[in-house]
């Protein structure tokens, strides 16, 4: 065979296998479920297969020989039709082989995102080329979900945390901007005493009066919990801040309608300003935060503006929890006992232990210059299970000494009642000092329980089926305590000593101190009177039915030694007093 007759035959037999294939190839795209648009250099569309149609709303016969610009919307086509004329010129698309997502124009006028793969080749030396599109609207929307709900709180529909953060740090540098960080009180009362369903549904309402107050002129939002702020930026006025935490107050006052009851919630506001009180974002936050920490200890209720003097007490606060840890590691803590005697025969009937500071500089230091930071520092539990341990093993000596089995209370950290580990810290102190559990009493005040959790209950009721007491301090002084007599298993109130205080001189302390008596007694609790000082009010207390008492007339705190120095020789007689 000629050999010219041969690669002629075989060049056909190339160009059949060509043909064939790209038949095959064009089949498969126009079956496709991915839009393919083939174009020539002159922005001419050559194909459009079935997907095309359905994507674009054009048919074939519609698109086939009109230029690309009828899927791209005005705006971008003349950086279309420059990008192309590029590529022709250059002869390579920066955009071939790559992904990219694009807004494509539907017939129908609407805009669709779409993911673009372009690719490139040459027929005769013309280039052309190819696109497959995909519709990723789904995509689209569940991305625009996904942003809405990291920037949206989903119980009351305000934006939440990052959403503020990213306003703030897009204002900050602009215009000066105030912010106000709202922290309800009361609000965890509500949540234990009417269950976490009612105390959605009141901070969604909170939500919408906080919204109504503020309006346009600012941004409302949830930082987690409890927890609002309102963003005003260009904004600086104190006047108007001022003007606006009073709306604020006034819209929080009357009472949230929920679940069949009137519920009332106040709150604090700390505010701070920038650039007077901060220059960037977080120290902005802190400094509010700081503010409202101030109104908080105030007594909650009020508004406080952020002052230099407060980050000073902030880094107070820091220093003495750091000393604090060191004392702990240390073993500068004590325990000092304050007796508490029957007010029949005036025996010895408990003690109270309360817990002193032995500062390496600063000598023996009352819980006053220290408790405060001690309860919110991360120490608290571990102190808290030292005392019981502490405690327990004092009462167990006296008992041995031959003291008797006097009772011990013990003041509890909120901590304590929060980690679940209260029930095995008490019991195991209890068998390792062989102390009957009647000698132990555990006393929890209203601002302890306010901040426990369902769980706390529970270990106190068990606490008190092994026989251990729980005493309820300070009653009296709080808005809670009467809600909360039955829900707690008690043994014992403790009348707070403002109350006796003027017992002998004013009328409605005596009355009050009556009520509690008699209400204690119907609910089989004993009491004990604190803050005795004078016969008139030990007399008073007496005529009231008050069994027991607490006071400096009975004696000041001591430490454990002074305790058996003062009673162990004496505790079998009638009338017992301490030594002066």
């Amino acid at each position: 065979m000629d050999s010219r007759q041969h690669f002629t035959d075989a060049g056909q037999e190339d160009s059949a296998s060509g043909r064939a294939a790209q038949g095959r190839y064009e089949q498969m795209l126009a079956s496709s479920a991915t839009a393919a648009i083939c174009a020539g250099p002159d922005n001419l569309i050559l194909s459009w297969n079935s997907a095309a149609e359905q994507l674009f709303g054009y048919s074939a016969p519609e698109a086939i020989g009109k230029p690309l610009s009828i899927i791209i919307p005005s705006r971008h086509r003349a950086a279309h039709d420059a990008g192309l004329a590029r590529a022709v010129q250059a002869g390579r698309a920066r955009l071939a082989g790559r992904s990219v997502e694009i807004l494509a124009l539907h017939a129908d006028g609407t805009e669709l995102p779409v993911e673009l793969s372009l690719s490139m080749w040459f027929e005769a030396g013309m280039p052309m080329f190819g696109a497959l599109l995909r519709d990723i609207t789904d995509r689209h929307t569940a991305q625009r979900r996904l942003e809405h709900l990291a920037h949206c709180d989903a119980l009351t529909s305000l934006p939440n945390r990052n959403a503020l953060h990213e306003r703030l740090a897009a204002d900050i540098d602009r215009v000066p901007c105030s912010l106000l960080l709202l922290d309800l009180d009361g609000f965890k009362h509500v949540n234990d005493s009417l269950g976490h369903s009612v105390g959605d549904q009141l901070l969604a309402a909170v939500a919408a009066r906080l919204t109504g107050v503020v309006g346009p002129s600012g941004l409302v939002a949830r930082l987690g919990g409890d927890e609002f702020a309102i963003l005003l930026s260009d904004c600086a006025d104190p006047l108007r801040i001022e003007e606006l935490t009073k709306r604020t107050f006034d819209a929080l006052h009357p009472p949230f309608e929920l679940a069949g009851q009137s519920i009332y919630v106040g709150t604090s506001i700390g505010v701070a300003m920038s650039p007077k009180d901060a220059s960037d974002v977080e120290q902005l936050l802190s400094s509010a935060d700081l503010a409202l920490y101030s109104a908080k200890g105030d007594g909650g209720g009020t508004r406080a503006f952020f002052a230099r003097s407060m980050q000073n007490t902030s880094e107070q606060r820091h220093r003495l929890g750091a000393e604090l840890r060191r004392a702990l590691a240390d073993s500068e803590f004590e325990l000092w006992y304050q007796p508490q005697v029957s007010l029949t025969d005036l025996t010895l009937s408990g003690v109270e232990a309360l817990l002193r500071w032995r500062h390496p500089e600063h000598g023996l230091l009352a819980p006053q210059a220290f408790l405060a930071v001690l309860e919110d520092s991360t120490i608290a539990e571990r102190v808290g299970d030292w005392v019981v341990q502490e405690a327990c093993a004092a009462a167990a000596d006296w008992k041995r000494i031959g003291l008797g089995s006097i009772r011990v209370g013990v003041n509890l950290f909120a901590a304590q009642l929060r980690s679940g580990r209260l029930f095995g810290v008490v019991s195991s102190a209890l068998v390792r000092h062989g102390l009957s559990a009647n000698q132990l009493e555990l006393e929890i005040t209203e601002n302890t329980v306010l901040r426990h959790n369902n769980q706390s209950t529970k270990v106190l009721r068990r606490l008190k089926s092994l026989g251990v007491g729980i005493a309820f301090d300070d009653f009296g002084t709080g808005f809670a305590s009467l809600s909360l007599l039955q829900k707690y298993p008690l043994t014992r109130l403790k009348i707070d000593k403002s109350f006796v205080a003027r017992i002998d001189r004013k009328l409605g302390d005596a009355a009050i101190v009556k009520a509690v008596i008699g209400m204690a007694t119907s609910l089989d609790l004993a009491v004990i009177a604190e803050g005795v000082e004078t016969a008139e009010q030990e007399a008073a207390l007496v005529g009231l039915g008050c069994q027991e008492a607490q006071g400096y007339r009975y004696g000041r705190a001591m430490p454990a030694p002074a305790i058996i120095e003062t009673y162990v020789e004496r505790c079998s007689v009638v009338g017992l007093a301490p030594r002066t």
